[in-house]
């Protein structure tokens, strides 16, 4: 039978890569934090960390254990958590993540259900998709909100698309590239603002001119501060793309459209939830909501968004 410590231990052990390091940071002997580590072995059969003259390296059993043990400790704690505000009255705990096109829609879905059940807490963070799935994969929220290009075929997550837009070019409303299609040829001659590595619109542009035998364009300015971008574009001659949906987004009010030739890409957005996760009556509720807001959302035109 597996203990709770014996995750900890193993988590500590697998951070410091040291059996005597992790014993200080947990403050007990070597020994005994040696002791749950071969026990933890015993029960799965197998060696978790090679033992080497100085510390320890984790075998790739250990790297597969290492997220489960993460999420078992995350649920322990939530358990704890949501009991106890359960206790004074909560009905319980929504924990949503959100990418920042759609703040307002998951706004209006919690407004939307706690009309109907006040009782009910909530927990929002806000990122881009690749850091909402890593947060949902680790048990951190119980569904996200976002672009899910990247997850669409992924067996860990059980997603439903609600809408799709496609990516258009950005600038000032004076920019020679103002509501025109532009070559590829053309697009190099301007500097760019773009979103950070990890988010697909970046990634799409770069496969743009790569695929094309292009050389990269010069990215200016690294950001995923919608601010920036809005100052930076209104105020410089600077390029970006970005679905088209967010460009009617009143904090882009101002800024012109302009249409890359042949750049085909698309944003579909969705929810996204674990697959096999045990989803609550409350959780339903919400998504129930938030379904509406974001087909509502994609319904409107750009005078009433």
């Amino acid at each position: 039978m597996i203990h709770l410590r014996q995750l900890k231990h193993f988590l500590t052990v697998f951070d410091h890569g040291s059996f005597l390091q992790a014993s200080q940071s947990a403050n007990i002997s070597q020994p005994a934090i040696s002791k749950s580590i071969h026990s933890l072995e015993q029960h799965y059969g197998v060696l978790l960390f090679k033992r080497l003259p100085r510390g320890v390296e984790p075998t790739t059993f250990a790297i597969t254990l290492e997220q489960h043990a993460r999420r078992i400790l995350l649920d322990f704690e939530r358990s704890n958590y949501e009991i106890s505000i359960m206790a004074q009255g909560s009905l319980g705990l929504v924990r949503i993540g959100v990418g920042r096109s759609f703040i307002r829609s998951v706004n209006d879905a919690i407004l939307d259900l706690h009309a109907l059940h006040p009782g009910i807490d909530y927990s929002v963070m806000t990122d881009h998709a690749d850091r909402l799935h890593q947060a949902l994969l680790s048990n951190r929220i119980d569904l996200y909100v976002g672009m899910v290009n990247r997850v669409m075929h992924d067996s860990s997550c059980l997603v439903e698309s609600i809408f799709s837009d496609k990516y258009v070019g950005l600038c000032s409303a004076d920019h020679p590239f103002a509501g025109k299609s532009v070559s590829i040829d053309d697009l190099l001659l301007y500097d760019w603002i773009v979103p950070e590595i990890e988010e697909a619109g970046r990634t799409a542009l770069e496969a743009y001119f790569t695929h094309r035998k292009k050389p990269k364009p010069t990215f200016k300015i690294v950001t995923n501060s919608n601010e920036i971008v809005y100052q930076s574009l209104r105020q410089t001659r600077l390029l970006s793309v970005m679905p088209e949906g967010s460009h009617y987004e009143t904090q882009f009010e101002n800024l012109a459209r302009f249409y890359p030739i042949d750049f085909e890409f698309e944003r579909n957005v969705g929810i996204v939830r674990r697959q096999n996760f045990s989803s609550s009556p409350l959780i339903e509720k919400y998504i129930h909501n938030l379904q509406a807001r974001l087909i509502s959302l994609n319904q409107q035109t750009p005078e009433t968004r």
